[in-house]
């Protein structure tokens, strides 16, 4: 007599007598396995009572009859135990627990726990739908990463590690309104850290720059600058002269006018200014002298350098001052000279500035 290949059925054969017998015995085998629901899988012995039907999953310290049988399903069929040796992918129900099972080919394990291991996958959304623009999307109100400890196996630290192909590609964090970008962190087309926020996500500025060959940070939106003038300033006698310092060696955002000889607040802050003033005579020199910033024509009241007669390329003028200013307040430097004219020398004459965050 042969059985079936997955539940091991007997089959009837073509001349076999009492056919019926074998017909019941695979009825009673269909009804044991399909939809199989385990009353206790701890049991090491028989129950005292059994009801037609039960069916039972031995414990691996079986003793009595059912020694031998462990992890076989037992089930109770006509006033005697039917015994199923289960087969790899066998699903069974336990009723005292609530768990589904599967038959692994070595034990019985829970069906629905987490998988422990996944690799490989295309997409994985959390809280919401991954496409392909998004491979991985999570939507949720918190998020939790914490390190492995010691006693765990770990060794307590916690390393996020992010990797772009090249330098020129872009490796970044970007945050933002209403899927609209605000703020972006990273290296971002060479390997500086970068610092960039935008008002409308279209328009970004560089608020800061972290140089990786030398770890020297700039601020490429604060404005500085540092300027000189290429000839002689003449200074009339007992007038208040603007400097016309009209050369800038340097000028980030292009605050500084060498045109107008002045700097332009690009927004509201507060900014350090400092000059150097080199005085040349042209006869008989000044009885005094003063030198000051001034702020939108006015003088700046933060400090001026005075002297009484100067000597001849030699007394230089030194201030710095420390003032906020508004968006597109005017700063320049002004010289006056007593009862006698002179020069500001090109030589040694500086005038300078910078955002101060």
């Amino acid at each position: 007599m042969t059985d079936t290949a997955n539940l091991r059925l007997p089959c009837i054969e073509g001349s076999q007598a009492q056919k019926h017998v074998t017909h019941n015995e695979a009825l009673r085998m269909l009804d044991a396995l399909v939809h199989l629901t385990i009353v206790d899988r701890d049991l090491t012995a028989p129950p005292e009572t059994a009801y037609e039907g039960d069916r039972y999953i031995v414990n691996a310290e079986a003793t009595g009859i059912w020694a031998g049988y462990e992890d076989t399903i037992m089930a109770w069929q006509d006033g005697a135990w039917l015994i199923c040796v289960p087969r790899p992918g066998w699903l069974a129900y336990v009723l005292d627990e609530g768990a589904l099972l599967v038959w692994s080919g070595y034990a019985w394990i829970d069906a629905l726990a987490p998988p422990t291991l996944l690799n490989n996958l295309a997409l994985l959304g959390v809280g919401t739908t991954a496409d392909a623009t998004n491979p991985l999307s999570v939507k949720l109100n918190n998020a939790l990463f914490t390190a492995l400890t010691g006693a765990e196996g770990g060794d307590g630290d916690l390393r996020y590690k992010l990797n772009k192909e090249s330098a020129a590609n872009a490796l970044s964090l970007l945050f933002q309104d209403n899927y609209s970008g605000r703020a972006e962190i990273g290296l971002t087309g060479n390997d500086d850290f970068h610092f960039k926020v935008s008002a409308d996500g279209a328009t970004w500025l560089e608020a800061l720059t972290i140089d990786a060959a030398s770890g020297r940070p700039s601020l490429p939106c604060a404005a500085k600058f540092c300027a000189a003038t290429n000839f002689d300033n003449y200074v009339a006698a007992d007038s208040w002269t603007k400097v016309q310092f009209n050369i800038a060696d340097v000028n980030d955002q292009n605050a500084f006018s060498a045109g107008g000889n002045n700097f332009t607040a690009p927004f509201a802050g507060v900014h350090a200014f400092g000059f150097s003033l080199r005085f040349r005579a042209n006869g008989t020199v000044p009885t005094k002298v003063i030198a000051a910033f001034y702020k939108n024509g006015a003088e700046l009241g933060r400090g001026r350098a005075v002297s009484g007669a100067p000597v001849d390329g030699v007394t230089t003028y030194n201030l710095a001052v420390l003032a906020p200013c508004a968006k597109d307040d005017v700063i320049d430097v002004r010289v006056h000279f007593a009862v006698n004219d002179g020069y500001v020398s090109a030589d040694q004459s500086q005038f300078w500035g910078h955002y101060v965050p």
